[in-house]
């Protein structure tokens, strides 16, 4: 099986990157599904369908963003029931910080999560990780901030579960709003 394309329809005007765990998929009557683009983007929308809604909600759309996943090949077991991912991440971390610095050399664009077994794996060891209910009812800062993880740049846990639509999230959403107005004045204040 070959390894699914990172998505990127623009790469001069990237504002964010998504990230996924990986693309291992068994949905075809439990044969595994092979994937041209992560998350299956411009093929089987119901892969990408939520997390581009919540993008959308914010101001983002499939021009804005690069998607990648952590790990990009296929694994024997899916995500949730493979109890060697985080090893396996661990070896991938350095291709993801190699490939997001040469899109983004200065580090500022955000890295958003699609998984909490993300968010877990990129905080730095020391760092406390909470539980999504309360990351989305904003008990710590977020973006959480790039000293505090291992790919050293901006995270924004953004999961893919239906649970999490920001639609049912208003101070989450509403904290997206003031990020992208202070990324919009530290951007303007650049060019002046």
């Amino acid at each position: 099986m070959h390894t699914p394309c990172p998505f990127c329809y623009n790469s001069k005007n990237i504002k964010a990157f998504v990230l996924g765990c990986d693309p291992t998929n068994f949905s075809d009557n439990g044969k595994p599904v092979q994937l041209k683009y992560v998350f299956s983007i411009g093929e089987d929308p119901r892969y990408f369908k939520d997390i581009l809604a919540n993008l959308n909600l914010i101001g983002l759309h499939l021009e804005d963003i690069y998607v990648q996943n952590m790990i990009p090949n296929y694994l024997e077991e899916e995500t949730s029931r493979n109890k060697e991912w985080k090893k396996i991440a661990e070896e991938y971390l350095p291709q993801r910080i190699k490939e997001f610095n040469m899109i983004d050399p200065k580090q500022e664009i955000p890295v958003f999560l699609t998984a909490e077994k993300l968010y877990k794996f990129l905080l730095n060891d020391g760092e406390k990780a909470l539980k999504a209910g309360e990351l989305y009812q904003l008990k710590t800062p977020i973006p959480i901030v790039a000293n505090k993880n291992k790919l050293g740049r901006p995270l924004i846990p953004f999961y893919r579960h239906f649970k999490y639509n920001l639609k049912n999230w208003e101070d989450y959403l509403n904290n997206f709003k003031n990020i992208q107005e202070l990324n919009n004045k530290a951007k303007t204040n650049l060019t002046i």
